[in-house]
């Protein structure tokens, strides 16, 4: 596996012949450009071969502080193509400190290039920050949009957490940190230009999984930020509390995205069948049965070394982040406002 997915086409399927998996012929004319170059979006993106047209291919989109490669690596990726799936992981920069809205234009990318290259449409996992910065990406690009066939949210600040802006009066830090920070607070422009509208645009089915130990997405009650078409009962979304699924299931804001069996479960029922995911249908309090983590999965075991070798190696190349300091909310693009 881990040799597998070093590199973006050499593992991966059809691609246009200039090693961008067709990523570069898309992007029409009503479409935001995209900012970044198409050499670093490419690169940004590694997939196990496409070799599984019965089933969508996966998108995997980690969270703040991670890459794809560290989050993904050691258990949904290996997981998810144990159980027969294409899968990818992007990793957008500098582990997601700076401006969310660039960071989705390596979103935008991966999806167009996966939908091109396998002819089917994408489903996608993301956990915190790569749960809700997509959803820029689906708002802004209709080819995104239209190449996702399911999204599954993990712990994502939907409508941004208190955590951010405790105070409820607007983020400020004259010392300056992270551009990506501010854009979490629920006041912040990004988030209320993400919730203009519809929360839930295209043909797609939304599975939003939180909890109520979530120590970063806050509040969980009464309307948890994390929600998407609260109240509406929008057969397309289902917004599920885990400790609905399992009452004794403590799971926090990492582990609900790493290691947490039951949101991984409900991750594979959403993208392997209609509509989002189903409690009962992925097996109901059956689920509440099996307390290994992901980790302890015997489908790892095997290239366990290999997998940590390889993160440790990917971690020494990409050196240290850029921080993006500064003192204010980046503005929005011009295409937002």
């Amino acid at each position: 596996m881990v040799a597998c997915i070093i590199a973006l086409v050499g593992c991966g399927g059809s691609g246009d012949g200039d090693g961008s998996l067709g990523g570069g012929r898309f992007g029409a004319s009503t479409e935001p450009a995209l900012e970044t170059d198409l050499a670093a979006l490419d690169t940004a993106l590694l997939c196990t071969p496409f070799t599984h047209p019965d089933k969508p291919p996966v998108l995997l989109v980690h969270g703040t502080f991670t890459a794809g490669y560290e989050q993904y690596q050691w258990n949904y990726l290996p997981l998810l193509a144990a159980r027969g799936f294409d899968v990818c992981a992007v990793t957008y920069p500098d582990r997601g400190l700076g401006d969310q809205q660039i960071s989705a234009e390596y979103v935008v990318h991966a999806l167009r290039s996966m939908h091109a290259a396998t002819g089917r449409k994408v489903a996608m996992i993301g956990h915190s920050q790569g749960a809700t910065m997509p959803r820029w990406a689906l708002k802004w690009w209709p080819s995104a949009r239209d190449a996702v066939a399911d999204f599954v949210l993990i712990a994502g600040p939907n409508h941004g957490t208190l955590i951010a802006d405790p105070t409820g009066q607007g983020v400020q830090n004259p010392l300056g940190m992270p551009a990506a920070f501010y854009q979490f607070s629920a006041g912040s422009n990004f988030i209320t230009a993400l919730n203009a509208g519809d929360e839930t645009p295209g043909d797609i089915d939304y599975t939003n999984l939180y909890t109520l130990t979530d120590e970063l997405v806050q509040p969980v009650l009464p309307v948890p930020t994390a929600a998407l078409d609260w109240g509406q009962n929008n057969p397309r979304v289902a917004n599920i509390l885990m400790q609905d699924v399992c009452p004794l299931n403590v799971v926090d804001h990492v582990t609900i995205g790493t290691t947490d069996r039951i949101a991984f479960e409900l991750a594979v029922d959403a993208i392997s069948n209609p509509g989002p995911a189903d409690v009962a249908r992925a097996g109901g309090m059956a689920l509440c049965l099996n307390p290994l983590p992901l980790i302890a999965d015997p489908a790892l075991a095997s290239d366990s070394v290999n997998i940590l070798l390889d993160i440790l190696q990917r971690d020494a190349e990409a050196g240290l982040p850029d921080l993006h300091l500064t003192t204010e909310e980046p503005p929005l693009k011009p295409y937002a406002l």
